[in-house]
């Protein structure tokens, strides 16, 4: 088995069929596909299928795909560090982020980072928690900034608190418990999850049952920021979402924040990343700004309201 025949192999999947990946590698189909079976046969088994409908994975091809592409992006980091060794940092560095992350210290570490390390060709990710585990876990980003459920350790996987964020309770423009003043006033209301029920945006569940009341009535969970824009704005159900989403007017619709004289939980946005190998000069540089621009952020303080 070599490295080649294991990125023909995700090539071929990746784009969909034998002749685009040929054309795409400069490379003959004929030799792509003797590659390919030169792959199969040291592992005795069938990796792909053909179809009219192109390439799919059999179970064993599933198997394969995630340590593929981890020893694919780890011989390329091979080689990126190499070359860093002689020169200004350069490569590629894939990152994943939350809402909160996206809203608040984006903005300030991108730029920055970019001006620093104009050679470093920078990938962004986006989604929730559970979203961005995976290819974290996998090594298809090396680091991710987003918002981490209470309690959660990950084999594996380091985990840095760089920011607390605020919740509020919103709802749309000329809702009709816009004045309400207490949570107590909006037991009989139905809700929006934003993610996983077990993740952060679920963080309204443990809201209402630490104030000893039931839990809300859930209407719909969604997975999108745009999904959730959309359902409040069309609808009177109510969403406990991060302050500076509503702030920043990142959900592009008249939202209202209902202002409750209880306090909500605050979620951690922290730094994750995998514990081995180590990261990559421009990832760590990466993080390191994530850190250094968090503290910033915290001695400004809040925004004004």
């Amino acid at each position: 088995m070599t490295l080649q025949q294991l990125r023909v192999f995700l090539s071929i999947f990746d784009f969909g069929s034998f002749r685009r990946a040929a054309r795409e590698l400069g490379v003959s189909q004929a030799g792509l596909t003797n590659s390919l079976k030169a792959l199969e046969t040291e592992l005795q088994t069938c990796l792909l299928q053909r179809s009219a409908r192109g390439v799919s994975l059999t179970a064993d091809g599933e198997r394969l795909l995630p340590r593929a592409r981890l020893i694919d992006r780890e011989a390329r980091r091979v080689i990126e560090e190499a070359q860093s060794a002689r020169g200004p940092i350069g490569g590629a560095l894939h990152v994943g982020f939350g809402p909160t992350a996206t809203a608040t210290l984006l903005p300030l570490v991108l730029p920055d980072f970019h001006a620093r390390f104009p050679s470093v060709k920078l990938h962004l990710a986006s989604g929730f928690y559970e979203h961005l585990l995976p290819p974290l876990q996998q090594g298809l980003i090396e680091l991710a900034v987003t918002a981490v459920p209470q309690e959660r350790a990950v084999p594996g996987i380091a985990s840095k608190v760089l920011f607390k964020s605020d919740l509020v309770v919103v709802g749309r423009l000329g809702h009709p418990r816009s004045a309400a003043r207490s949570l107590h006033e909006l037991v009989d209301c139905e809700w929006i999850l934003l993610g996983s029920p077990g993740g952060p945006g679920a963080t309204v569940i443990p809201f209402f049952t630490g104030l000893s009341l039931p839990e809300p009535h859930v209407a719909a969970t969604c997975e999108t920021s745009p999904q959730l824009a959309s359902l409040i704005a069309g609808t009177d159900w109510l969403a406990l979402l991060p302050s500076a989403l509503i702030e920043r007017g990142l959900l592009g619709t008249p939202i209202v924040q209902i202002k409750l004289k209880e306090k909500a939980p605050q979620t951690d946005n922290c730094l994750l990343y995998r514990t081995d190998p180590p990261l990559t000069p421009a990832a760590s540089s990466f993080a390191a700004m994530c850190e250094s621009c968090a503290r910033i952020m915290a001695s400004l303080g809040p925004r004004p309201r």
